[in-house]
């Protein structure tokens, strides 16, 4: 997302805030503007007992609109704040099904230029550059490029990287077994067929 956890959770907060207010004063508004109908109750009284006269004065009216305010400003303001913190999950699994949609055409092209004879970061990076092909898939070989021309790491450590971050439990996988191939000095080629 961009963006630090102090910063979201602050940009949350306020909007939820003004999300609530909004609602509150709109709330406020119609019921100010609201012509309520007289309602009136007729009970025969039996034992002729003085009931007590319900009259709703100014004050009380105000008073009530004020109180629905204030229930409708904690009612908004804790909805978009639920929107908030469900939000980056709702990120994650779209993050998740994009790249399990395509993973399998990316090691479909990963064993095909690996049986051509490319060294693996040369098809890793390939993978990265073919974002409009891989989508999401390519995101994540782009942070393995990353940590490896930028960050100074090497090509397992950078892959346990990705592989402690992807939010896909399909490529967690993949990277495991592929780290696991690569670090006994096993067959990559055979692996990935």
């Amino acid at each position: 997302m961009g963006i630090t956890l102090d910063r979201y959770v602050m940009r949350a907060l306020l909007t939820s805030v003004l999300f609530g207010v909004i609602w509150a004063v709109v709330g406020f508004l119609v019921m100010r503007f609201a012509v309520l109908p007289e309602v009136r109750v007729r009970v025969h009284n039996v034992f002729a007992v003085r009931l007590p006269a319900f009259v709703l004065t100014d004050a009380s009216v105000a008073a009530l609109q004020v109180a629905a305010s204030a229930l409708i400003f904690v009612i908004a303001a804790y909805a978009a704040f639920l929107f908030f913190r469900a939000y980056p999950s709702l990120l994650k699994k779209n993050r998740a099904a994009g790249i399990n949609l395509l993973l399998h055409n990316a090691v479909a092209y990963i064993y095909a230029m690996r049986r051509g004879g490319a060294e693996m970061m040369e098809i890793f990076r390939s993978v990265a550059g073919e974002a409009q092909v891989y989508g999401e898939v390519a995101h994540e070989f782009r942070r393995v490029v990353r940590d490896t021309d930028y960050f100074g790491y090497d090509m397992l450590a950078a892959l346990r990287h990705l592989q402690e971050t992807t939010p896909s439990e399909k490529l967690r996988d993949f990277l495991q077994d592929l780290v696991s191939v690569v670090e006994s000095g096993g067959d990559v080629t055979g692996f990935l067929e």
